[in-house]
């Protein structure tokens, strides 16, 4: 009997994991149907939302062709906003378990093996000419082992990146640089990792204050500086990840926070074609 139950809790198990990483393939295959918005007239934009599993969409709703995670939600809710009247393109570069170590040029980087995202990223054009970057990274720090990264290390980490992607691409773009979610610290992680974690975000906040680099603060998604996450319906069923309400929730409260720019940027290209 003892036997049996073991063979039914190992075939829950696999078909677990075997779901989460189907769901996984989704995410990245819909990633090809990138987002976009009010294809009107001449005049284009576009956004890129980079980072982890949280900038990817993990734990939200999704299948081969709609789009998942934050960029997806942004775009619908941009779309229903009259005062956003020409095209924005809204792109999905998150990617899955990766660390802030894994986004630095390589010559910052202590890795043996070099990192090449950040590389990769700022090669191609169309994600050169981006107007606006929302950074959403350093979920994975706490636990990445080779190499350990502290907490300072995590927000010298996110400078550095910043700092490349100020000076690449666009020279006008602005930077939107969020909070690290914590909920499920309290399940997966030790008090010492919960207590690095808080010190992250106390560094990120002073660094967005500071605005040395021209980093604008995003979305607070940590649960000490914002009660509002603390919605268990915010979460997928790890506790960890957001699922497609919290993704919702996340995207309209972005509204607010980006409208005022991409408006700014559609009446400047206006008033540039027209002479003024």
């Amino acid at each position: 009997m003892e036997a049996i139950s073991s063979l039914i809790r190992s075939v829950k198990v696999f078909l677990t994991v075997s779901l989460f990483y189907l769901k996984l393939g989704f995410i990245y295959f819909a990633r090809w149907h990138e987002q976009k918005l009010r294809t009107k007239g001449k005049y284009n934009h576009s956004l890129v939302v980079l980072g982890d599993d949280h900038a990817l969409g993990v734990g939200d709703y999704s299948t081969l062709t709609a789009g998942s995670g934050l960029a997806h939600k942004l775009g619908g809710e941009l779309a229903k906003e009259v005062s956003i009247r020409q095209s924005w393109q809204l792109f999905n570069r998150g990617e899955y378990k990766t660390s802030t170590e894994d986004w630095l040029h390589p010559a910052d980087s202590k890795r043996k093996e070099k990192p090449a995202l950040l590389t990769k990223l700022l090669q191609d054009p169309k994600y050169l000419k981006a107007e606006i970057i929302i950074v959403m990274l350093g979920s994975n720090d706490v636990v990445r082992k080779d190499p350990s990264i502290t907490p300072q290390e995590t927000v010298r980490n996110l400078e550095l990146i910043c700092q490349a992607l100020r000076r690449t691409g666009n020279e006008n773009k602005s930077i939107y640089l969020c909070t690290i979610p914590t909920a499920g610290d309290d399940t997966y992680l030790t008090e010492e990792q919960m207590a690095d974690n808080l010190t992250r975000n106390q560094l990120i906040e002073a660094y967005c204050d500071k605005n040395s680099d021209g980093v604008l603060p995003g979305l607070k998604l940590d649960l000490a500086s914002n009660f509002e996450m603390k919605r268990r319906n915010l979460y997928w069923q790890d506790g960890r990840h957001f699922s497609s309400t919290g993704y919702a929730k996340m995207a309209k409260d972005w509204v607010p926070l980006v409208r005022p720019d991409m408006v700014k940027r559609e009446f400047s290209l206006i008033k540039s074609d027209l002479g003024f």
